[in-house]
């Protein structure tokens, strides 16, 4: 409810209790909570709302940075003398030599603006200080995306380490492929994305992290030779791979997953089980409340007649439990890496 709204009710709730009404049962008459009456009154009895209010982000703040300040703190973040410098490193420095005249805090907003908080150094491999591009693709349907990783699954003693190869298509979240070895091989990963293109055919793209298997050359060249894009996270950012990063945590955290496998058949067998739970059982929240497997075989939209239908039906029936006519769900739209209509839970 809007502030001013909120202050013509409790205007109304004062009429009301001048007639001789209890406060209880005015704030009911009108609609509003008693306890936002009482918090209201006691700071905004007298305040009248102006007729055309100011957003607050279009205000004049006293405290802000003037123009030529803000562009001091830019070329200090700039500057060829602290390319190789933290942010933090860059301001106290700048600041010893007179360059700039804010806090610590504000030139750190200045550099998020810039775009230039994190590691500014040079990079291994590049040759240049440029961090990587973002990595951004798009994906509306099935089969133009994969992402893939690989996570680890622990076993009977410290040592032992299973290794997970997961990939899953992004538009409908169903396991394409995977498989669990002791190592990270990249001809088992050649291996099973052979696999996974004949039977569900190439995808567009298929996004990776920065794992060495995952940008070995074998890999990247099989995938080329089936019209296949590569695409990678950036180094140090963990929410470039977000769907492969999200059925990961789901299966950690599902309540059947042991903490220790006992061995990497135990391994193999669970996960068997719980990928085609997951495919198949698992109503998912970003495809409207369907499984993997029926937005991956294009079975959704009968699914969501029938859930439509019953939903109707219980509406004739029962109207006074709604306020208005429900809706199933709908499905799933587009999505993608960094694309802000991302949905991974």
């Amino acid at each position: 409810m809007a502030r001013t709204q909120q202050i013509a009710l409790i205007g109304f709730v004062d009429e009301l209790t001048a007639t001789g009404i209890g406060v209880r049962a005015a704030c009911g008459l009108v609609g509003l909570p008693r306890s936002t009456y009482y918090r209201l009154t006691h700071h905004y009895r007298h305040y009248r709302p102006v007729t055309d209010p100011i957003p607050q982000k279009n205000r004049q703040q006293p405290a802000t940075l003037t123009a030529a300040e803000r562009a001091a703190g830019v070329s200090a973040l700039e500057s060829a003398e602290y390319a190789e410098l933290s942010v933090v490193q860059t301001y106290w420095r700048a600041f010893d030599a007179g360059l700039v005249c804010c806090s610590e805090r504000t030139f750190y907003r200045v550099a998020a603006e810039q775009n230039m908080v994190g590691d500014r150094r040079r990079r291994k491999h590049g040759g240049g200080s440029a961090s990587r591009h973002k990595p951004i693709v798009h994906c509306g349907r099935v089969g133009e995306l994969w992402s893939w990783d690989v996570t680890e699954l622990r076993g009977p003693r410290t040592q032992d380490r299973y290794k997970l190869y997961l990939v899953i298509d992004v538009f409908s979240r169903y396991p394409v492929a995977w498989r669990i070895e002791y190592t990270e091989n990249t001809q088992r990963a050649v291996d099973m994305f052979a696999a996974a293109i004949a039977e569900h055919g190439a995808p567009g793209v298929v996004h990776a992290d920065n794992g060495a298997i995952m940008r070995a050359h074998t890999l990247v060249e099989a995938l080329a030779d089936n019209g296949v894009l590569a695409s990678y996270t950036r180094p140090r950012v963990s929410d470039d791979n977000p769907f492969s990063e999200s059925l990961f945590k789901t299966i950690k955290y599902d309540l059947s997953c042991p903490t220790l496998f006992e061995s990497i058949d135990h391994a193999r067998d669970w996960t068997a089980q719980f990928l085609h739970r997951y495919a198949t059982e698992h109503r998912h929240s970003g495809l409207g409340r369907h499984t993997p497997a029926a937005i991956h075989a294009g079975t959704a939209t009968l699914v969501r007649q029938r859930r439509q239908q019953a939903l109707d039906r219980y509406w004739s029936k029962h109207p006074e439990r709604f306020r208005s006519k429900p809706t199933a769900p709908a499905l799933p739209g587009p999505t993608g890496i960094n694309t802000n209509v991302s949905q991974t839970g």
